[in-house]
């Protein structure tokens, strides 16, 4: 049996890599997968040796809330009261601490009488309480439970760091020394904070995603009745309510047309580049446009199951099955919140074996895991990747997975979605043919005088290839449009069948045929580039679309993609299959509704320029301006960003690790103990500011010469 749950309570991803081990142990479980920024759950269990009730009690057990239906709106409204219990806890740590640090500011800068002096220490440590017992009580509840599951990580990293400054500087106070560290304690809980307040509005973004696919269908429906048509709520319509759809209206239902025929655009749906006829009999599914005329639809799914909801349900169950990646910062502090403890005991029990009294041993023990406080280790991937944030936003793009943007350093596979991502999404004409004795400029101006005014794809792409409107507009047909020219000859423009996947309309004068225009979906001007850079770094390159064989195939040809690596005619089930089908990491770029759930089983997902909210809010990246280039440049900000946080964790373990020793041996004093830990922080964050973006050069041919680098790749 297998069931998408819901998971009240978790903080980060270290809870959900718990939660998910701790399921993982019931006897019964064949899979599992939790994950903290959706709140979900995905199980897979015998349901003859396991049951709902036995699952939600070992949730329990681990300290959260089993949601029995993983339901996004009422996931979002208790994060919601999470980010504001947040929001107040920092709000004390901010202007608790900030005291705090004021008065150990004195004491590291001044020289005091002994006795104001632990005075001011004293006042220290008052103004600290708060934030140690209050403003950071979740976190060594979290520590706690981390130990529970057996998956430590930065919260009992945090825990032992702060409550080992806190804990010292109490025995030091008691001592009638005026030497503490208050201050690092109150530092290290603030900012665990800010980074968890910045996760829970990364985790509400992620739920919003699920949510934001009901906003690709209309939120009202016209419910034909017997006594007339009425506005309902598209959640008011049953099973068999006949409906209304106009045209040019967004389909709110899924149901068979009753009355009427049409075109409908299913690309938010599908992906395909052209509009779909439809007639009585046929099915038409929430999400879709009507383009052309009205039709009256029998529903035949009920709200909460149409295609479109489904498909929701498919994108959160990729991403819990996706789990809670650890990052590098993760599984650093998960072998550290086991070693440090481990000396600081040690250190304890071992010491008074060189004559060293317990109260100087427990002394040292304490000054272990205070010299061993992990200030600079807490903020070195932030700091890295706070920068790395606004390098991507000076340059078109938002990072909202820091995870998963670690993916985007070395990728192995690449795949496009089409419509919209590689191409322009909207039909171009891509080629004119006069009669004999026109030209292309007299047959585009006479086209123009038919479809200006007309709001129709191809209509817009005509007027659009001429350059302006002509005249005071055209009359829409069935099939195309005409007009009349100053001396009262007809001009028309309808389409013609062709077999090569382009869509052709032939413009007549009188029924005489003066030209024939070609029209298609055009890739974008960097899309080639791109995708050429990509092969010549090592990246396999595949199109993945929901688009038929002719259309899909004419763009490859294009980009120099083999027909080997192209899949037409995707469903959306069927692009998350792909990506979990190839090698690691895999990249998944798209921009439509029907693209969410690949980009929820990527990797790193990337979402293009003018994407569907709902792809980008599933998206890990989001390309906010620009074209698919900004892919290469994602790609060198991230190498860069891992190459500096690998130099950020290897400076906080060198100050830790050289201090370690001389706190053991009991010859660090407290004054140097403060400046090391200062000095790290403060190597960590100037070492951050080195992040910039590698300058690009101009991209050599791909097919020569080894391998670029990819810090030659493009910007755009």
């Amino acid at each position: 049996m297998r069931r998408l749950f819901g998971v009240s309570g978790m903080a980060c991803g270290g809870c959900a890599r718990g939660l998910e081990r701790q399921i993982g142990r019931l006897e019964g479980v064949s899979a599992v997968g939790v994950h903290h920024l959706t709140a979900s759950m995905l199980v897979d269990w015998n349901a003859e040796r396991l049951s709902v009730d036995d699952i939600a009690a070992a949730v329990s057990r681990a300290g959260y809330r089993l949601i029995d239906r993983h339901r996004p709106e009422e996931l979002s409204a208790i994060l919601t009261a999470d980010i504001s219990r947040l929001s107040l806890r920092l709000a004390v740590a901010v202007m608790s601490g900030m005291w705090s640090m004021a008065l150990a500011v004195v004491l590291y800068v001044s020289v005091l009488d002994p006795d104001v002096a632990w005075w001011i220490a004293l006042g220290s440590g008052l103004l600290a309480l708060p934030v140690v017992a209050w403003a950071g009580a979740d976190i060594f509840w979290m520590a706690v439970r981390s130990i529970r599951l057996r998956a430590p990580g930065m919260d009992l990293l945090i825990a032992l760091g702060a409550g080992g400054a806190f804990l010292l500087s109490i025995a030091s106070l008691v001592s009638g020394s005026s030497h503490v560290w208050f201050d690092t304690a109150t530092m290290l809980i603030t900012l665990l904070l800010v980074g968890r307040l910045l996760d829970s509005t990364t985790r509400r973004g992620a739920l919003d995603a699920l949510k934001a696919l009901e906003d690709a269908a209309a939120e009202t429906a016209v419910r034909r009745t017997a006594s007339g048509d009425e506005v309902v709520l598209c959640a008011q319509v049953g099973i068999g309510d006949l409906v209304v759809i106009d045209a040019g209206m967004t389909v709110g239902v899924d149901g068979t047309v009753r009355e009427g025929a049409t075109l409908v655009d299913r690309a938010v749906l599908t992906g395909e580049s052209r509009a779909i006829p439809v007639e009585v009999g046929q099915r038409v599914e929430a999400g879709s446009v009507n383009l052309q005329r009205r039709i009256v639809v029998a529903t035949d799914r009920a709200f909460g199951d149409r295609d479109l909801d489904r498909m929701g349900g498919a994108i959160a169950i990729e991403l819990a099955r996706r789990g809670a990646a650890a990052s590098r910062a993760d599984r650093l502090a998960a072998a550290l919140s086991w070693a440090i403890p481990a000396l600081a005991l040690l250190t304890a029990l071992l010491t008074p074996l060189f004559s060293v009294t317990p109260q100087d041993a427990v002394l040292r023990a304490l000054t272990v895991l205070a010299a061993a406080c992990p200030c600079a280790l807490s903020i070195a991937a932030p700091l890295a990747q706070a920068r790395a944030a606004s390098i991507a936003a000076a340059s078109g793009l938002r990072l909202r997975n820091p995870t998963a943007f670690e993916a985007l350093a070395r990728p192995k596979t690449a795949i496009f979605d089409k419509t919209g991502t590689l191409t322009h999404g909207r039909p171009i004409v891509v080629d004119v043919a006069p009669a004999s004795g026109w030209s292309e400029a007299e047959v585009l101006q006479i086209a123009a005088r038919a479809e200006t005014g007309i709001d129709h794809p191809l209509a817009r792409a005509v007027v659009d290839r001429h350059g302006r409107e002509e005249g005071a507009g055209g009359t829409r047909l069935e099939r195309g449009a005409e007009a009349q020219d100053h001396a009262g000859h007809r001009i028309a423009v309808h389409g013609i069948e062709r077999d090569d996947g382009l869509t052709s309309l032939a413009v007549t004068l009188d029924s005489i045929r003066i030209a024939t225009l070609a029209l298609a979906d055009a890739p974008t001007s960097d899309a080639r580039e791109t995708l050429a850079r990509l092969r010549a770094l090592g990246v396999e390159t595949w199109i993945a679309s929901g688009d038929a064989v002719g259309p899909t195939l004419r763009i490859a040809d294009a980009l120099g993609v083999p027909h080997d690596k192209v899949r037409h005619g995707c469903t959306p089930a069927g692009k998350a299959e792909l990506v979990k089908a190839l090698a690691s990491p895999v990249l998944f770029l798209g921009d439509g509704v029907n693209d969410a759930p690949a980009l929820a089983a990527a990797d790193c997902g990337i979402s293009v320029a003018g994407a569907h909210s709902a792809a980008a809010q599933t998206a890990d990246v989001v390309i906010v301006r620009g074209g698919i280039g900004r892919l290469l440049t994602g790609m060198n900000l991230a190498r860069s960003t891992a190459s500096v946080t690998r130099q950020n964790l290897g400076l906080a373990l060198v100050y830790n690790l050289a201090a370690i020793p001389f706190a053991i041996f009991g010859v660090l004093s407290p004054s140097l103990a403060a400046l090391a830990m200062l000095a790290s922080s403060l190597s960590v964050g100037l070492n951050s500011l080195r992040l910039t973006l590698p300058p690009a050069t101009a991209p050599s041919s791909a097919a020569e010469g080894p391998p670029a680098k990819l810090s030659d790749a493009p910007a755009s």
